[in-house]
């Protein structure tokens, strides 16, 4: 009984996260967003990992970072061979509960997503992982 619940709540949690990683961004002031450097898009993988796909369009270095709450830098790539598409996956496994902060950066396009990293109140110990835009 109690996978069948962690199974529903599994579901639920990807029911509402995965119309958010597909959202295509928009800009206010007018311009495309095909002018970008570099389109990025997370998704919740097994386990408790976020894989991070990037489009990299423009030859310049992108930077990829994650942080904790307190800016504290958790690690680090720069990408040098460009235009390319890249995947990295990330395992929170191991990580406190808290929030995160996955910052991917050119020098003239910076890019944010928030994960939160928490604990589900059960009978038995449960974490959930969230990102935002």
């Amino acid at each position: 009984m109690k996978t069948i619940t962690q199974q529903l709540l599994m579901t639920l949690l990807l029911g509402l996260i995965v119309p958010v990683s597909n959202a295509q961004p928009t800009r206010t002031d007018g311009t495309s967003t095909e002018k970008n450097a570099f389109d990025v898009n997370l998704f919740l993988g097994q386990r408790e990992k976020i894989n991070l796909m990037l489009a990299v369009r423009q030859p310049k270095r992108v930077t990829i970072r994650l942080k904790d709450a307190h800016n504290a830098v958790l690690y680090k790539e720069s990408l040098t061979k460009l235009p390319a598409n890249h995947w990295r996956k990330f395992n929170f496994e191991g990580m406190k509960t808290g929030t995160y902060y996955l910052e991917i950066s050119n020098g003239d396009q910076v890019v944010i997503r928030q994960i939160e990293v928490g604990a589900i109140p059960a009978t038995e110990t449960q974490r959930f992982i969230s990102y935002a835009n």
